[in-house]
């Protein structure tokens, strides 16, 4: 059975290095169909051949002389294949590992990681055809390797929260209404694109890209801030509130170096960056939410720093990954308010 196999994959292997007949020249093409000509007619007379030899070999196991198979008279030879100007891209570059191997109990055809197996057995033979990940990965690492890698829509959520300085959480009054709840306010960083540049080795990489930060600060309190004025204040809401909150957009470029353990395989290196970013406002505005569902929205800057810039790091493994973000310039334009520094934290994703 192993030897019907084997000479079956060399017959069809041609076929598998079907031309991308648009890059030739006509000269070219002319050629390579002469050439497929003279293979067709070769092809039949073996396909004659190898079915006199299926002939014999039911013959004899009809008069009970299966012992004999292995020692049956092979009478198929091999057509000359037509030489190929270019190897198609159906295997990748994968086409270029084929190898095939005949052993006493198993017959093996390798191109790149895919594998066809024929193991014979008594009385069933057993066919398996797969993709062997353990095979050849020194070759692919060698050709996957990029300097310049590109991701685009990657995704980033996380808390928002922002601090007086020395990292206090005890605001100056009058503005101690100011406080958010961390727990309720999030912060959506949405990544146009992200750009990696090989440094050293595919394991330092200089990265940039382009993002928008949807942050939302969510109050307890029923205070709320008052737009079209040239200071931070606030005032009660002559309504009870079940919402009251602040939500700032922002488009930034972030900055970093990243390390890599693993150069070739991303999704399953362990990874560390840091860096920095910088931002612009591009809009804002209060919304608040009565007990009786009444929705009040107010857009203004409420006096935000519009530039605003910080440090950023990340740590994680394959596509996911932890961030911080912490901002070294204030929340509010200087003089107008508080003096705070807004802060997030939480888990990127970089599929």
């Amino acid at each position: 059975m192993k030897k019907i196999v084997l000479h079956l994959l060399i017959l069809i292997s041609p076929l598998f290095a079907y031309p991308q007949v648009n890059e030739w020249t006509p000269e070219q093409q002319a050629e390579f169909q002469k050439q497929m000509e003279d293979f067709k007619v070769q092809l039949n007379k073996q396909m004659e051949l190898l079915h006199d030899s299926l002939q014999q070999m039911q013959s004899q196991l009809k008069e009970g002389q299966g012992q004999s198979f292995d020692s049956l008279e092979w009478n198929a030879g091999i057509p000359e294949v037509p030489e190929m100007p270019a190897v198609p891209e159906m295997f990748g570059d994968d086409f270029s590992h084929m190898e095939i191997y005949a052993g006493d109990d198993s017959t093996e055809v390798r191109i790149g990681k895919w594998k066809m197996t024929v193991e014979e057995g008594y009385g069933d033979d057993r066919v398996r055809f797969y993709k062997d990940e353990n095979c050849c990965d020194e070759e692919v690492l060698e050709e996957d390797l990029k300097n310049i890698q590109t991701k685009f829509l990657l995704f980033d959520i996380g808390l928002n929260n922002y601090f007086a300085e020395g990292l206090s959480s005890n605001f100056p009054s009058p503005y101690q209404s100011l406080e958010p709840n961390p727990g309720k306010s999030w912060v959506v960083n949405l990544h146009l694109f992200n750009q990696r540049i090989n440094l050293i080795e595919h394991r330092l990489w200089f990265t940039y890209g382009v993002f928008f930060e949807f942050n939302s600060y969510k109050y307890n309190n029923e205070d709320v801030m008052i737009p079209r004025i040239d200071s931070v204040a606030l005032e009660s809401s002559e309504v009870s509130l079940k919402k009251n909150k602040l939500a700032a957009t922002y488009v930034g470029i972030p900055i970093m170096l990243r390390f890599e353990t693993k150069p070739g395989d991303l999704n399953r290196s362990f990874h560390i960056a840091a860096g920095g970013f910088g931002e612009y406002l591009i809009g804002s505005h209060t919304k608040t939410k009565s007990t009786s569902n009444d929705k009040v929205k107010q857009h203004d800057d409420f006096n935000l720093n519009r530039f605003r810039y910080g440090v950023t790091g990340r740590i994680g493994y394959g596509w996911a990954s932890l961030f911080v973000n912490y901002s070294l310039s204030e929340l509010f334009e200087s003089g107008t308010g508080p003096v705070l520094y807004p802060a997030s934290a939480g888990l990127a994703l970089e599929f």
